[in-house]
């Protein structure tokens, strides 16, 4: 009677793991696209100044045409050119980030799997917060409505 019971709960706990695959990769269906944030650097010669406006501008791709992770972070603007393969792992309302590995040419500043960055939804749009990811600049916040979906 005891295999019966331990055959059944396992079983039943293999067709709950079957059943959740789809809900996670719906998850992270529901996040494909392309997400930009263009961070404000200020003005060469200082604020005020008549001098050029710099940014860096940083774009999240999530799906198919992201490569072979399905996920790709490109940062390109002033002193900048930065190219990262990601990983997105969905969970309720949000997105985690994660480092996969730097185009041969960038330099490495961190291990495969670093925590890069979090998104998450909210009724007033997309909240991020970075962690091994940091921003370009020394006044950029750390957390706040960085990242806007574009496509």
């Amino acid at each position: 009677m005891k295999s019966i019971i331990s055959t059944a709960a396992l079983a039943s706990a293999f067709l709950a793991l079957i059943a959740a695959s789809p809900a996670a990769a719906q998850g992270i269906a529901t996040w494909r696209g392309t997400y930009v944030w263009e961070e404000p650097l200020g003005r060469i010669g200082g604020e005020g100044a008549d001098g050029v406006a710099i940014f860096v501008t940083h774009t999240l791709t999530l799906g198919p045409g992201a490569g072979s992770t399905g996920c790709r972070l490109d940062a390109e603007g002033y002193q900048t050119n930065m190219h990262v393969k990601c990983t997105a792992t969905p969970e309720p309302g949000r997105v985690i980030i994660k480092l996969y590995k730097f185009r041969p040419t960038d330099p490495g500043q961190g291990p495969s799997g670093t925590r890069m960055f979090r998104m998450v939804r909210t009724n007033s749009g997309l909240t991020t917060a970075l962690e091994a990811y940091g921003p370009t600049g020394d006044l950029t916040p750390r957390v706040g409505r960085l990242f806007r979906q574009v496509g």
